[in-house]
């Protein structure tokens, strides 16, 4: 299965949402954090065959999102 990848603006997106999504979605797949430029990107490979990889970066994206915002309140 292919791999798949989701990019974080590091002026939209919290770091530490980011962080707290990696370790939630530890168990789906296996995530790679690439920190450099202006976005933080992470790569989703060896993923849960059950989801898929673009599933699991779809909900990944979403936690992510759903955290920025909680954190920003």
């Amino acid at each position: 299965m292919a791999d798949s990848s989701r990019r974080f603006d590091k002026k939209l997106y919290n770091l530490a949402a980011l962080e707290d999504a990696l370790q939630v979605y530890a168990d789906f797949a296996t995530m790679t954090l690439d920190r450099a430029g202006d976005a933080w990107t992470v790569t989703f490979a060896d993923v849960d065959a059950d989801f898929g990889a673009e599933t699991i970066a779809s909900e990944f994206a979403n936690y992510v999102l759903a955290g920025t915002v909680q954190g920003s309140r």
